[in-house]
Order: structure tokens, then sequence, then C-alpha cells
């Protein structure tokens, strides 16, 4: 049977067949040109992708020392995080002391630190003369130049210093008496606006209360004549206890016509002038009784039995001066008469 009969293997013909093949590629690159022969393999555009090759694993003591490396750096970044915090807070605190510093020794914060800066000075000047004097003694004369420049540069920064804070001390001193002329001229104000109201109460109280009634206000302060006079002619005043403008205007030409006041020619020439009607009212704006119409009158008034009344030259003239009829005006004076509320003219 064919399976069961041997099989012999040639174990030389792979060795044959690369030979072949390693032959023919030589023959190949004999055919080809140098150029070609030796030109590069060609490289991959962008379309093509190169395969993934992956990265072969860290060693273990490579990705230990990696490790200890970044929580080294986390450290470090925690630990300037912590530094710069406790820095912030130091330099609150010392902002916070400086204010109270100045506060309590009544300057300000400006002149506070210029005096820091000034004291910081005269140590580095202290040290300087010390140090000075130890090279004058050695010989050093190269290290005595350095320390004079020095102390030259550091002197004008001391003086720099001294005017700062005189200026800065003037100008405390200029605010404080602002305010303090500012706090001066309010207390002032408060007093004087103070003794003003006390003022105005005081005139207040003092003040003597006018009467309610017309007539008592209207002759309050006046002479006793005129108070009988305005007593006697109520007419003459408002409801307020002003006077009426026709007894004003009356008063004023009295006095154009030579009239003293409170003289009887006065009231007598003031009641001729008042006892004026226009159309049934009075020129001074209050209102007169209408025109008495009848000759019920008595004789002393002037009224003859049949109801004639004799004017005398100057009641004519007093009429005309007024602007009326005779007729109108003897009406009235009769009337005023009856009333009581004048006297006969003469």
């Amino acid at each position: 049977m064919a399976d069961e009969e041997d099989l012999i293997v040639d174990l030389t013909k792979d060795e044959v067949d690369e030979k072949k093949q390693t032959e023919r590629d030589d023959e190949v690159k004999a055919q080809q040109s140098p150029a070609q022969a030796d030109k590069p393999p060609p490289v991959p555009g962008p379309s093509q992708q190169l395969p993934h090759v992956p990265s072969p694993p860290l060693a273990p003591n490579v990705a230990l020392s990696d490790l200890e490396r970044q929580v080294g750096a986390e450290r470090q970044a925690r630990a300037r995080t912590v530094a710069d915090n406790r820095r912030l807070a130091q330099e609150r605190d010392q902002a916070v002391a400086f204010a109270q510093e100045a506060e309590r020794r009544g300057v300000s914060t400006f002149e506070l630190f210029t005096e820091h800066q000034i004291a910081s000075a005269q140590e580095q000047m202290d040290a300087l003369t010390a140090r000075q004097e130890s090279a004058y003694n050695d010989g050093d004369w190269k290290t005595v130049s350095e320390i004079n420049r020095r102390m030259s540069h550091l002197g004008g920064q001391l003086a720099t210093l001294e005017d700062r804070k005189n200026v800065a001390a003037q100008e405390r001193q200029r605010l404080l008496a602002q305010q303090q002329y500012q706090q001066q001229y309010q207390q002032q104000l408060a007093q004087q606006q103070a003794q003003q109201q006390a003022l105005a109460q005081r005139q207040q109280q003092q003040r003597p209360q006018l009467p309610t009634d017309p007539l008592e206000r209207a002759i309050y302060g006046r002479t006793e004549a005129t108070k009988q006079f305005l007593r006697k002619h109520p007419e003459l005043i408002r409801r307020d206890g002003s006077l009426m403008r026709g007894a004003i205007e009356a008063h004023e030409k009295a006095l154009d016509a030579g009239h003293a006041v409170d003289t009887d020619g006065y009231f007598q020439f003031i009641e001729g002038s008042i006892a004026r009607p226009v159309n049934g009212a009075r020129v001074d704006g209050g209102y007169a009784a209408p025109v008495a119409r009848g000759n019920v009158m008595p004789t002393s008034s002037g009224v003859r039995a049949d109801g004639t009344f004799v004017m005398t030259p100057h009641m004519r003239q007093l009429a005309e001066e007024q602007g009326v009829t005779p007729q109108e005006w003897a009406k009235n004076y009769v009337r005023l008469l009856k009333e009581g509320r004048m006297t006969p003219i003469t």
C-alpha cells in the first residue's frame, strides 16, 4: 500500500532554492542602473498611515523613578503655595500692626514707613562707619573707597527720606488744622442757630397777643383820639382789623389840606371825605348805607320843615372836593348825623 511505503525527503532542496533565488536577485540588480540600485525605499505620504508600533513597557525601576519625580514636583508646588500663603498672612498682619501703631502715635502710615526707612538707613550707616574704621586700621584703602561711595549714596537717601518725612508731617498738620477749623465752624454755626431759635422763641413769648376783634385790633397801639374816632366809625375797618383804603386816602388828603393829626379839623375833614358815596358804595371799597329817602330828620340836623337843607360854603367845598353833587353830599351828611357817626360841620 502507498501509505505504508517509505518517503524519501531531500534536505538540501531548501538551500538549493535559496541559492537559486539569490543568484536571480543578483542578476536583476546587475541589469538595473546604479542610481536605481541605490535608490532608498519610498517615504509614505500623509494619506498613508504608518503601522502602530506599541512602545515597549518601562522597566520597573524607571517607572518608579518617574512616579517619585511627579510626587516630588507636586510636593514642591504644594510647599510653594503654603509658603506664599504664609508670606501673605505675615504681610497682612504686619500691615495691620503698622496701621495700629500709626494710629496710636497719631501719625500717618507714610510717616511711620519713612521713619522705619530712616532707622534702617541709620543702622546701615553705623555699620559702614564701623567697617570704615576697621579698613583704615588695616590699611585697606580699596575697601575704604568703596565704603565712602556707599556712605555718600546712603547719605543722599537719608536726606531724601528726611524731606519726605517733613513734608508728610506738614501735610498732616495742615489737614488736622483744616478739620479743627471745620469743626469749630460747625460748632459756631450750631450755636448761632440755637441762639437765633432761642431769640425767636423769646420774642414770640414776649410779643403781646393781638385782639381777635377787628375793631380792637385796628385801634391797638393808637392814640386815644384815634381810638375814639375809629370806635365812632367802625365802617372804616376791615374784617382783619386793617383800615379801609378810603380811610387811608382821607388821612393823606387831610395832611395835604394842612390838618394836623388828631385835631378836630383833621377828624372833621376825614368825616367829610368818608361821607362821599359813589352809586351807593364808598370809594374806600366798603359798602355805604343807601341814601336816605324822605325828610324825617330833626331840625337840629340842619333840615328845615319843608325838607330843605342849608349847605355852608365849607360844605359845598367839601362836596366839590369829593366829586359828588350837593344833594347827595347833604343826604349822606344828614344820615351820618342821625346815626351819630359824625359831629356837625360848622
